[in-house]
């Protein structure tokens, strides 16, 4: 069968080299249509309980992730220059196409008693800019008076102040998002000059378009430039321009079909798909420097460069695609998570890592067959005495000390062991971002005056419509508010009670003293008062659904990680037990932090169980390659030791389990196990050409197939220690922990590997064992 599709490559190269680029025209035209995405409730499954309590909440009462807030601290707030500026800012940011309201101290809203009207109105405080110092004056002890707003928008102890910007829910979900966002910073940049003034701005959706845009241009910034480190040393290994040209053309035209692929299938750059591209370009790479070794190999060997060609399909053929294969059952089996960003994450790497495959195995024969054959200069490599000198002393140490192999590797798994039960998982809104960001330190601004910017809701269903209204429940609802109170990781809540509370204060024209809960005589008659109808005058309609059966308790949180999120939740969901009888009300924690916390949680949860799946995956895909249990056992020790150290070294250096470290065991599981099939497709090849025998055959193995799996190495470890210089705690992660890994399997797959086969010669009939693998001998 390889035969044939060499012989089909090969005579139709042209037609095959056409319709590629083709083909890769159209997915570049498609890779210019991809958009970045920006919202990670999908992480868990759309069945998860929490997610649907989520969409129940956001379908009653909207986005509660799509405020954007900006504050400032400053002794001159309520002079009249700095305040009509403040009033200014507020008007530029609400003429910005795209944002829906702005609230602040100077766009505030007052409800008053209309007596013949019968019922509340509510009016805009300021309607214009103060026009003297002593009407600003006047203008502040109405503001002080507010009871509602004080420590929600204005801290008068320390004259903090915040403004709150909701963007429009169709913009939040677009690319327009970033132009929005970059417009309202230089509005507010230019606020900041003027006034000499330091403003902070945060929210989610500024965190989020500011995290996806440098994780967007980080990955674009080391995809290329781990193209050029790797460029470079295949030029130092092959010294060959043709080798690291047309390897890097098929680098460059499988990172198109990468990204165009995405816009393909209709989904969105996330922080999982973004990965994709730069781990292309690694498996990219590992295939062209396969293809080349053979090809220099076997030219080498008989100086026929169309048979050269032709045996880079029929020699390697099997095994590189059984290498490609298991590389994709590694991400594949996220498929089984029933998440949606981690299927979509799954979906994308798996179909390209095959298409990497059939582009590889297509353009490195087709193209090289249109040029020259390789001189001895470009095919020098194969002598290499500083390679071969260390192929060498591997050969040594297997055959003549195979104990101290098994001791060393015995103790670093002992002591990784060790290290494994350090590990902790835990993760932040704020992961991976650098301390001395801007986006951090502001976030630390609000979490010291208010005490977060991350939404937490609490919904409570009455199960009855006008439940909401009922003075029980009510007072049910104050008294859980007091409860939040008590806890310093939340901000001021808000609820209906609330309302009523500023509407108590209006039926008692305007005192200060009765913003309190209205007594049982009074509060029918507010709620009466209360604005009908679902326009924007109506401050209610945020607080309660039309029907009056459910409310809402509304409040933010400081980023205290997964950890102390879960505890937290717990603590409340008793408190709210103790308040609100299960059997009588439905009341559940949600919002935009539980459920981003809860996919934190899901993912590294789903780790071990996509992990245990593609190693019982490949397991089975062993057993089919060389039909025998023993050495599929021999094939998964070299490649499970590597990912039991790295876990060492992660718990020893406190780097914890989250969204940026779970992703390097599948990419640094997929590329040792490329190293043991490749290693063992020789050692197959070579037992039938030594008659048999074990330690020639491993030594062969050794000496052929480990000038490739060095060179591969290298060049992957360059590839991704670069990420070590990221600005990203995560990316950073990614390059350091797989760079080891690789490492750490390469040791294993050149020395634990061939000291497993020759100690058990005495104890396994190799013809027997491989007589019915799937990888034969070329004629």
């Amino acid at each position: 069968m390889w035969n044939s599709i060499a012989s089909f490559i090969l005579r139709g190269r042209f037609w095959l080299l056409l319709i590629i680029a083709a083909s890769t025209v159209f997915m570049g035209w498609r890779a210019t249509k991809v958009e970045v995405g920006y919202n990670n409730k999908k992480i868990i499954p759309v069945t998860d309980p929490d997610y649907i309590d989520y969409e129940r909440f956001q379908k009653t009462f909207g986005e509660d992730a799509g405020i954007i807030v900006i504050g400032i601290k400053t002794n001159k707030l309520f002079q009249l220059d700095f305040f009509n500026g403040w009033y200014d800012l507020a008007e530029d940011i609400d003429s910005i196409k795209g944002i829906e309201k702005v609230v602040s101290i100077t766009k505030l809203y007052n409800i008053t008693k209309d007596d013949s009207l019968q019922q509340f109105a509510i009016n805009q405080l300021f309607n214009r800019k103060p026009n003297s110092q002593e009407e600003l004056d006047s203008f502040k002890k109405v503001i002080q008076s507010l009871t509602f707003y004080k420590d929600l928008l204005y801290k008068p102890s320390d004259n903090t102040t915040l403004m709150a910007i909701t963007m429009n829910k169709k913009e939040l979900e677009s690319i327009n998002r970033i132009k929005i966002t970059h417009q309202v910073e230089d509005v507010l940049t230019k606020f900041s000059d003027k006034y000499k003034v330091k403003a902070h701005i945060s929210g989610l959706p500024f965190i989020r378009t500011v995290f996806a845009t440098k994780v967007n241009n980080e990955l674009r910034f080391f995809t290329l430039l781990s193209v050029l480190i790797t460029a470079v040393i295949l030029l130092v290994f092959f010294r060959s321009f043709n080798a690291v040209f047309y390897s890097l053309v098929v680098v460059v035209t499988c990172v198109i079909w990468t990204v165009g692929s995405i816009e393909l299938f209709g989904y969105k750059v996330s922080i999982l798909t973004g990965v994709v591209p730069p781990l292309i370009v690694v498996i990219a790479i590992q295939n062209c420097i396969y293809l080349l070794n053979v090809y220099h190999f076997e030219y080498k060997s008989h100086g026929i460069q169309a048979k050269a060609l032709s045996r880079i399909i029929t020699k390697i053929g099997l095994a590189s695609f059984l290498t490609n294969v298991t590389t994709a059952v590694g991400f594949g089996v996220f498929s089984f998570s029933g998440s949606a960003i981690l299927d979509e994450f799954s979906i994308i790497s798996t179909v390209n890592i095959l298409v990497v495959y059939v582009l590889s195995h297509i353009m490195i024969p087709a193209i090289f067959s249109y040029l020259k054959a390789p001189t001895k200069k470009e095919m020098w490599h194969l002598d290499r005495k500083t390679l071969s000198g260390a192929l060498n002393f591997v050969s040594n140490i297997i055959n003549g000390n195979r104990k101290a192999v098994y001791w060393v590797t015995g103790v670093i798994v002992a002591i990784s062991a060790f290290g494994i039960s350090k590990i902790h998982s835990v993760g932040y809104m704020l992961d991976d971002m650098p301390k001395k960001d801007r986006v951090f330190t502001d976030l630390k601004f609000f979490e010291d005056n208010f005490n977060g910017v991350m939404p937490y809701e609490i919904s409570i269903d009455t199960k009855k419509p006008n439940g909401v209204k009922d003075i029980a429940v009510l007072q049910k609802i104050d008294r859980l508010q007091k409860t939040i109170k008590k806890f310093p990781e939340f901000s001021k809540s808000v609820s209906i009670v609330d309302v009523l509370k500023f509407g108590n204060q209006a039926y008692n024209d305007g005192s200060a003293k009765r913003y309190i809960m209205p007594g049982v005589m009074d509060i029918s008659n507010i709620v009466s008062l209360l604005p009908k109808g679902s326009g924007s005058g109506s401050i209610v309609k945020s607080m309660v659904d039309t029907t009056y059966r459910f409310a809402r308790i509304s409040m933010q949180m400081a980023d205290v990680g997964s950890k102390e999120t879960v505890k937290l939740n717990a603590i409340m969901r008793s408190k709210i037990d103790s308040i609100f009888d299960p059997k009588l009300y439905d009341v559940d924690i949600t919002g935009t932090t539980v459920i981003q916390m809860k996919g934190n949680a899901y993912l590294i949860k789903n780790l071990s169980t996509s992990m245990a799946w593609a190693l019982l995956i490949i397991s089975i895909m062993m057993t089919f390659m060389f039909f025998s249990w023993r050495m599929t056992l021999i094939a998964l020790v070299p490649n499970i030791i590597p990912l039991i150290i790295t876990l060492g070294i992660m718990g020893f250096a406190g780097i914890p389990l989250k969204n940026s470290t779970i992703i390097v065991f599948s990419i640094a599981y997929g590329i040792v196990v490329d190293l043991t099939i490749h290693f063992l497709a020789k050692y197959r090849v070579e037992l039938k050409k030594q008659n048999w025998q074990i330690s020639t055959s491993v030594r062969h193995s050794i000496q052929e197939s480990g000038f490739s799996m060095i060179y591969t190495t290298i060049v992957l470890f360059f590839g991704f220690v670069i990420f070590a210089f990221s600005t990203f705690g995560g990316t950073v992660a990614l390059g350091v922990l797989t760079s080891i890994c690789l490492v750490i399997g390469l040791l294993t797959n050149m020395f634990l590997l061939p000291s497993m086969l020759l100690s058990l010669e005495k104890h396994m009939n190799m013809k027997e064992e491989l007589k019915n693998a799937l990888i034969e001998d070329v004629d």
